[in-house]
């Protein structure tokens, strides 16, 4: 008679909450591991693009001359009017420390013309060829996953959600059971020496909660773009319970349209709120009927946007319309909720913090992001691998 008893089960004393967290991450992050990687490999790429392309394109930088002013750019619409008479100009953009740009049709079209917005020189011409551009592709990416819009942007926003709820699943996880000496040696610092299987837990588990932040961070602003019902919640949790401002513009058709006059409009426009921001870029968005208005937005810092200034004209008569856009005031008399909206993008790049600098910071620790889908992977793998399962 074989009176071996069988070996029981190990008791799980950990609580009820850790153990769904520790559900949630385990298969929360395989589901959508791969596509988390995807976002920071192209949101990496992205967020360097100018730099890039100031280092390939040498001949298409311009950087701003303190005390000197850039050419109204109805200047530079108008030279590009007289050189390509059967093109229709879509914008004029001044990107802070590039050439002018005076677009084509479609914004991301390939069709553009680079000016000097000092002199009106022409640095380079368009091609008027369809062209692989890296970055929008790249950008298609990182905004849909390079499938159609309508079935790519839910992926990567509620993908990006699931990240989120990662991340806090994974601080939980992470949190030692006891404060002793050694577990906040293991919690805190990575034992390099380690097999393969320790050291992988340690990238994961350690690198992990030392970019929880700024991931954090990263991933609310990237749900402040893609997710409406997020978007309305940060702002009413940011504004002490009040609802968002409708974002409208009132378009005035003062005057029947009168396509001749566009150029004066636009001249009026710029004069009037380059006389409110003193801006080292622009970009102007030329209306295509009597329908839209004349858009312009002035950039005074370099490659930072919450600050940037928003105004909208009529276009037959240059007369400035009323809107509620988060832009249309400066960042410093805008209350706590809306300029939480205009740091959005700088926050989510990385740009706010430092500029460049933080930017960089963003680079590493949006590396340490796309590696812990792949950690947490082996992680599972050798556990899985070790019951023989």
């Amino acid at each position: 008679m074989n009176n071996i008893k069988p070996k029981s089960k190990k008791k799980n004393n950990r609580s009820l909450f850790y153990r769904i967290s520790a559900w949630l991450h385990l298969w929360l992050g395989l589901v959508s591991g791969i596509i988390v990687v995807i976002i920071c490999i192209t949101g990496i790429t992205w967020s360097f693009r100018d730099e890039i392309k100031d280092w390939l394109n040498p001949e298409l930088r311009v950087e701003s001359i303190p005390g000197k002013e850039m050419l109204n750019p109805v200047i530079l619409y108008e030279k590009a009017k007289d050189l390509y008479p059967d093109q229709e100009v879509s914008f004029v953009w001044r990107p802070t420390g590039k050439a002018s740009m005076i677009g084509f049709g479609k914004r991301n079209s390939g069709f553009v013309l680079h000016l000097d917005p000092y002199t009106g020189e022409v640095l380079r011409k368009p091609t008027f060829k369809e062209e692989f551009d890296f970055f929008d592709w790249t950008l298609k990416g990182h905004r849909f996953l390079w499938l159609p819009s309508e079935i790519g942007r839910p992926i990567i926003n509620y993908s990006t959600f699931i990240f989120f709820i990662t991340l806090l699943t994974g601080l939980v996880l992470w949190w030692p059971k006891k404060w002793t000496k050694a577990m906040r040696k293991q919690s805190f610092s990575v034992k390099w020496d380690a097999k393969i299987k320790r050291l992988n837990y340690d990238l994961h588990n350690v690198f992990g909660f030392y970019s929880m932040i700024i991931l954090l961070v990263i991933a609310m602003t990237g749900m402040y773009y893609g997710l409406p019902w997020f978007n309305k919640f940060l702002y009413f949790t940011t504004s002490l319970g009040k609802s968002p401002k409708t974002e409208r513009q009132e378009v005035k058709n003062i005057t029947s349209y009168q396509p001749e006059k566009l150029s004066e409009s636009m001249l009026m426009a710029w004069e009037d709120a380059i006389d409110k921001v003193d801006a080292k870029g622009y970009y102007l968005s030329v209306p295509k009927d009597s329908t839209e208005t004349i858009s312009l937005f002035l950039y005074p810092s370099h490659r930072q946007f919450y600050n940037l200034r928003g105004f909208n004209y009529d276009r037959n008569t240059g007369v400035r319309l009323s809107v509620n856009s988060a832009h249309a005031n400066s960042f410093e008399q805008a209350d706590f909720a809306t300029k939480v909206q205009k740091l959005n993008y700088d926050l989510h790049v990385g740009s706010a913090l430092g500029g460049i600098w933080g930017r960089v910071l963003y680079f590493f620790i949006t590396i340490i992001g796309g590696s812990l889908p792949i950690t947490g992977f082996l992680v599972w793998w050798f556990k899985k691998k070790k019951k023989g399962v």
